[in-house]
């Protein structure tokens, strides 16, 4: 008997300077899920759904502001809850 894995890594991603993002996708539903790290920092949940054109944007926009923050020495960055 085999089993399939319900999320199955599809793509990593260099979209944003000093982060990586790990597209993955869920072999029933077709979703997608964004998971990156940012400076070193691993495991920040972006965003999961149908792949759009406004997920994409949504997931850059929140990597390059968590970079930001990151840069900026603003430390309430790690103690904000994540997710979808």
């Amino acid at each position: 008997m085999t089993t399939m894995k319900m999320w199955k890594r599809l793509a990593t991603h260099k979209w944003v300077a000093g982060a990586t993002i790990t597209e993955s996708v869920n072999s029933y539903t077709g979703d997608r899920r964004y998971c990156a790290t940012i400076r070193g920092y691993r495991n920040w949940r972006i965003a999961e759904g149908k792949p759009t054109d406004d997920l994409i944007n949504k997931v850059l926009y929140a990597v390059i502001s968590i970079r930001d923050r990151i840069d900026a020495g603003d430390e309430t960055v790690f103690t904000e809850s994540q997710g979808y």
